[in-house]
């Protein structure tokens, strides 16, 4: 038996139309009990009813300004089919799904009640909303969502903001549990931050950790604010602490001076970069005084280096210090070719990242050569 019903556009009565819907799906409810427990939907609005049963299953089709509630969620569409028996939902044009304070769009979509799971496709955009304040949004080709489990799955040209922070990333594949608090982005991930204190990180895999603020990148890393640039094979970013660890053949890159080590640690404050500490086969070299080659270098067992208004200010080596310094000679100054060894050095900069002083302390020894011109 297929039954049809068309609701007039014009109706005037929003009252008789309601009840009218009220007593298709009461009529439909009372012809298909069975065993089976009542279907947990609530019908708003349509302007197209039609109730069939295929094989051995009861099936409501809509169409036309679609508006109902499965449980909790809230669904609106052009068209919509819900399957009773089968608790399975599917929805076509201009699809929007809300559950508490997060709103799905897209093109398509079905709804798995049983396996609490739900598809999007084609143009998604999830937002998450804090009353009337947009907090998180992504967009996506495709969306999953396993609701039990509280895990969101986005697929092909992803990208999302996190509007609180000016966070934005991009990415081919990217997953997030709500429980755990634990997702991932694969497939050419980025994150960046816009601003003035803006950072970009590019790896293959980009983890993150909500337990303890923790961002954790794999393979090919790069890092590229305004002061530095950095590789390495991984990262293990402490976002509340402003900490990166670089390990795995670490260096760095900037326009006053380039490093390497074993194992890299640079401390932000306020997104700025406060101290960079080296450990284990550091090497640095900076620029020659008046030259844009970074001639003067550095190796030791550890160091620290720390920058003031974005700029290195204080340079220390510890344990075995070796360095070359060379100064060009000009009308007041004279050639300066120096090797030196010993246990610490000690750098200041001026304000054009020049060296200022230079001191050296315990087991001196080197060469030293100041030739006037």
């Amino acid at each position: 038996m297929k039954i049809t019903y068309i609701l007039n556009r014009k109706n005037k009565s929003p009252i008789l139309k309601y009840f009218f819907l009220t007593l298709i799906v009461l009529f439909n409810t009372i012809n298909t009990l069975q065993a089976q427990a009542p279907v947990q939907y609530r019908l708003i609005n349509a302007d197209h009813l039609q109730h069939f049963k295929f094989i051995d299953e009861n099936v409501v089709h809509l169409q036309g300004n679609v508006h109902f509630f499965y449980n909790e969620i809230e669904f609106l569409a052009e068209h919509a089919e819900i399957y009773e028996s089968q608790e399975y939902v599917t929805l076509k044009g201009n699809v929007i799904i809300v559950q508490d304070s997060l709103r799905m769009t897209s093109n398509i979509a079905q709804y798995y009640k049983k396996s609490e799971y739900l598809r999007a496709e084609g143009r998604v955009v999830l937002t998450e909303n804090k009353d009337t304040k947009i907090l998180r949004q992504s967009t996506s080709n495709n969306a999953m969502h396993y609701r039990d489990r509280g895990e969101f799955i986005l697929q092909g040209n992803v990208y999302a903001i996190d509007f609180s922070d000016s966070l934005h990333a991009r990415a081919g594949y990217a997953i997030y549990n709500q429980q755990t608090g634990y997702g991932y982005l694969i497939q050419r991930p980025y994150i960046w931050k816009a601003g003035s204190d803006s950072l970009a990180l590019f790896a293959e895999k980009i983890e993150y950790f909500e337990e303890n603020k923790k961002m954790v990148a794999s393979f090919q890393v790069i890092t590229q604010n305004e002061t530095i640039k950095a590789t390495s094979d991984f990262l293990i970013y402490y976002i509340d602490e402003g900490k990166m660890i670089y390990i795995g053949n670490p260096k760095f890159y900037s326009e006053d001076g380039d490093g390497n080590a074993d194992l890299i640690t640079v401390y932000l404050d306020k997104k700025e970069i406060n101290e960079i500490l080296l450990d284990k086969n550091c090497y640095i070299k900076f620029n020659s005084e008046d030259s844009v080659e970074k001639e003067n270098w550095v190796s030791s067992d550890y160091m620290t280096l720390i920058y003031k208004n974005k700029k290195p200010s204080v340079f220390n080596a510890y344990e075995n210090v070796k360095s070359f310094f060379l100064q060009e000679p000009s009308n007041n100054k004279s050639l300066m070719n120096n090797n030196v060894e010993g246990d610490k050095l000690i750098l200041h900069f001026n304000s054009d990242s020049q060296i200022e002083t230079l001191n050296m302390e315990n087991n001196i020894k080197g060469v030293y050569r100041f030739d006037k011109k």
